[in-house]
């Protein structure tokens, strides 16, 4: 299956897909070429047409209308549109990081969500979910490309303990491994603010694994596809689109986990000592 067949409804993840083409594409390729103009006239995208992409880029219509289909949109007006929808985001957060006293702030708020995380995982349900990590055939995160860095750093020390976990972000909507899960594995979705779970809810519906939700969202009808919610907040921020429950707290959290699975489990050669 070609990439672009299964980004049709992955539109959250458009800038991770072109940051993802310039970080790993050879400097001549024709996509990185693209990808790299579409980030660098952001502000200006707008404005542009076709003709003067082309012109620029020194490639043909035809190659910038194939590089939008490859990455899920049917031409250049259909990401061109999609793209202005990021400005509203933009907006926020620079005004969130241009406040006085920023660091100040940023750390009282970290702070504060640390000593409210620490109260909340002081909980049996901490064992759980490492009780059932452990025992899952297989363990996929479901995840938007925001907590993918986390999550990543997990998934690489779980390795050290002989449990292999799975990451499936942006190309969630086909994967054929979400697709293979049964009642003996285990789906963590990552959606800090709650939109990226209500994208997914009907591949979780679907799904047949035991499924929880991790997320400082509480709209009631994420329990009617989630087996168990997990709230990293004791009141819904998922308006506030800078929250540090998602940047750092989902790191806290998973920092919680590995530290009770290696205890309690540690590694196949630790268990045989």
């Amino acid at each position: 299956m070609k990439r672009g067949d299964t980004l049709n409804t992955n539109r959250i993840a458009l800038l991770h897909t072109l940051f993802s083409i310039i970080n790993e594409n050879n400097l001549e390729d024709s996509n990185y070429i693209l990808a790299k103009y579409f980030l660098d006239y952001y502000h200006h995208l707008s404005q542009l047409s076709i003709y003067e992409i082309a012109e620029d880029c020194y490639v043909s219509r035809a190659s910038v209308r194939r590089f939008c289909q490859s990455i899920g949109y049917k031409n250049f007006i259909d990401l061109k549109n999609e793209f202005s929808k990021y400005d509203d985001q933009q907006g926020y957060y620079q005004k969130h990081a241009s406040q006085e006293n920023y660091r100040e702030k940023l750390t009282e708020e970290i702070n504060n969500m640390i000593k409210e995380l620490d109260k909340r995982m002081d909980t049996d349900e901490i064992e759980k979910i490492v009780d059932k990590i452990y025992a899952s055939k297989s363990t996929v995160f479901l995840t938007s490309d925001s907590s993918n860095g986390a999550i990543r750093d997990f998934q690489k020390a779980m390795i050290f303990n002989d449990k292999l976990v799975y990451i499936v972000s942006e190309l969630y909507s086909d994967n054929l491994l979400l697709g293979q899960l049964s009642e003996d594995d285990f789906l963590i979705t990552v959606s800090n603010t709650g939109y990226f779970a209500l994208e997914v809810k009907e591949i979780v519906k679907a799904c047949r694994a035991y499924s929880v939700l991790i997320t400082v969202n509480r709209n009631p009808c994420f329990k009617d596809w989630f087996d168990k919610i997990y709230y990293l907040s004791g009141r819904d921020r998922s308006t506030e689109g800078g929250n540090v429950y998602g940047k750092y707290g989902i790191s806290y959290m998973l920092d919680v986990f590995y530290s009770e699975y290696t205890r309690k489990y540690g590694t196949n050669q630790e268990r045989e000592k």
